[in-house]
């Protein structure tokens, strides 16, 4: 059976609490979460709570016989 590489493309909303003094830091300290986390689990101390996930494949491609021997 053909073996296929396919992009799977994703959009995610997630809700997380920070303690900061003001909503200009607590909006900076949320980005620098989504650097390290995002697309990942968020740890617990965040208490984060995914809002929507959407997503949707793209350019499906074949492989190689020689790329398949590497995925193996």
């Amino acid at each position: 059976m053909p073996k296929f590489r396919v992009a799977i493309c994703y959009e995610e909303g997630v809700v997380v609490e920070v303690e900061a003094n003001n909503i200009a830091e607590a909006e900076g300290i949320a980005c620098q979460v989504a650097e390290q986390h995002a697309g990942s689990i968020y740890p617990s101390y965040y208490k984060p709570n995914t809002v929507h996930r959407d997503y949707f494949s793209q350019d499906a491609e074949e492989m190689s016989d020689a790329a398949k021997n590497l995925g193996s």
